[in-house]
Parts: C-alpha cells; sequence; structure tokens
C-alpha cells in the first residue's frame, strides 16, 4: 500500500513539472526581456557576453519551472489523485500522457463553470483518438453530458449519461440528471414513470422525488398537481425546505396569493437551496399574476 501511495504521488509530480515546463518556457522570453534592457542599462549600452545570456537563460527557465511546478503540487495538498471529484474520478486519468493532461485542464474548467470551454475540450479529447480504459471512457461521457444538462442540450446529455452507464460509471445522481434532462425535453410522461420507478426502489434521493415531480408539473404550468405532490412531500417531511418553497409557487399559480405569501416565508426560514433564484422565480409568477388579474 505505501508503496502504491509513494509511486502515486511521485506520478502527481512528475505531472506537475511536465505541465508547469510549458508556463516556464512562455515566462523565459519574458523574464530575458527584462534583464537585457537592465544589463544593457547597467553597462551604459554594453553588449551582453553569449555564455551569459546562456546562463541567465537557463537560470530563468528552471527558476520558473520550480516556482509554477510548486504552486501546481501545492494546489493538491493532501489529494492523491485529482484536484476534483477525486471520490468520483478515482485512479482514472492518472497518468503523464496527452489525455490525463487534457482531461484535467477540461476539469479545471468545469469546476470555474466555463461549460462550453470544458464540453469543447472534453469533447476534442473523445475525438482524439487517444487510448482510454473503458472506465475513462465512461467518467469523460458523464463529465460531457453534465455540460451539455447543464447547457440546456438535453438530448445529448441524456446520450452521454446513457453512454457512461454503459460503460459502467454510475453515482445515484445520475437518475435524477436523467430525468431532469426528460422534462427539459418536454418529454414529461418519460420523467414521470423514471421518477415514480425510483420512488418504488431503496433509492439514495428518494425523498427528493415528490418534489421533482412537483418541480416538473411547475414547468407545465399545472399548478394543481403541482401542489399535490409538493403536498404529499410536506406531510411526509422529505426535503421540506424545497417542498414548501414549491407549494408557495404552486399557489402564486393557483392565485392564492395569502397562502402563497405564508409558504414562501417558510420556505426561507428553512434556509430553501438557491434562495435568490427561488425569490426571483416567486416574484415573477406573483407580477404575472398581477398582470393577469389587470387584464380581466
Amino acid at each position: 500500500m505505501f508503496r502504491s501511495v509513494l509511486a502515486m504521488r511521485t506520478k502527481r509530480v512528475l505531472l506537475c513539472i511536465k505541465r508547469s515546463v510549458i508556463k516556464a518556457a512562455a515566462f523565459v522570453p519574458i523574464a530575458m526581456t527584462g534583464i537585457m534592457i537592465y544589463e544593457a542599462i547597467k553597462h551604459k549600452g554594453g553588449s551582453v557576453s553569449r555564455v551569459s545570456i546562456i546562463e541567465m537563460t537557463v537560470f530563468c527557465f528552471f527558476f520558473a519551472l520550480v516556482a509554477f511546478s510548486a504552486d501546481m503540487i501545492g494546489k493538491y495538498k493532501g489529494k492523491l489523485y485529482h484536484l476534483y471529484d477525486e471520490e468520483l474520478i478515482g485512479s482514472s486519468f492518472t497518468g503523464l500522457n496527452r489525455s490525463s493532461v487534457i482531461f484535467e485542464q477540461a476539469l479545471d474548467l468545469f469546476h470555474k463553470n466555463d461549460f462550453r470551454m470544458a464540453l469543447e475540450m472534453f469533447t476534442d479529447l473523445e475525438n482524439s483518438g487517444e487510448k482510454l480504459s473503458q472506465q475513462e471512457t465512461a467518467i469523460l461521457e458523464f463529465y460531457r453530458g453534465r455540460c451539455y444538462h447543464i447547457l440546456d442540450t438535453y438530448p445529448n446529455a441524456i446520450l452521454c449519461y446513457w453512454k457512461a452507464r454503459e460503460n459502467g460509471f454510475y453515482i445515484p445522481e445520475m437518475s435524477i440528471f436523467e430525468a431532469r434532462c426528460h422534462v427539459g425535453s418536454g418529454n414529461y410522461e418519460k420523467a414521470e414513470a423514471l421518477y415514480k420507478e425510483l420512488m418504488t426502489k431503496d433509492y439514495k434521493y428518494r425523498d427528493r422525488i415528490r418534489c421533482e415531480l412537483g418541480n416538473m408539473y411547475l414547468k407545465m404550468d399545472d399548478g394543481l398537481t403541482a401542489l399535490k405532490w409538493f403536498g404529499e412531500s410536506i406531510e411526509k417531511h422529505e426535503n421540506y425546505a424545497s417542498a414548501v418553497g414549491g407549494a408557495a409557487i404552486a399557489q402564486a399559480m393557483l392565485g392564492n396569493t395569502e397562502k402563497s405569501a405564508e409558504l414562501y416565508r417558510l420556505a426561507i426560514l428553512n434556509n430553501i437551496d438557491n434562495a435568490d433564484d427561488f425569490k426571483h422565480y416567486y416574484r415573477g409568477i406573483i407580477a404575472l399574476k398581477k398582470n393577469d388579474k389587470k387584464e380581466e
């Protein structure tokens, strides 16, 4: 075990050094320009020997290489494999090869919320012809699916999630991701069937399903059915803050302003997730209903 950990940490250091070479090489011309200007001023326009230039260039390169490598290694801290999602990715993409470098660059973009560029890099890796293990292929498809999902390209996301599953990758969240993509695509029957199937299983996120169904019916502008699902969730005290928040919006859709306001306050007091988005959505529904009443 110790040798395995030591080997992985050694590989991690080598990988950091390899990635730092390009940065160090790009740093050298900038540093040398400054040094040459300084030397010219110091020697009042006199020339600098070729040997001195070579020595300074080599020094600048290795100084930059050590600095960039140390900075990159420091970011990993106690992590053995990856800077992000180590428990998810495991020992995949840990080599010194090109595919591992590209994957981690794309992963970094993903976690910096640059999903379009991350998707482009993940897709380029898929099409590069690089030899990937089945596990690496599955993980790559999962992250492509997440990018497509976040960018609202739901059919592509579903296809990528399916490929990830086909190659042996699964986390409990994937089932909800897939159902949400069906909702986003307007395939409500498929989404409802999947949600209800999850309710019958010993599923990790089973307590969220009624709220997921309620949210689906909100998208369908069916406040009454949405309220039914949120109501069941509230009764069972499942995902409570989200349930009362969803019920507040459903009541607003139905024009029950007083009841809606009461549930809205309850959702805020119970620290509903994404509170700012919830407030914006709720106020939009209330404003829409007020306009509808004026038109009547």
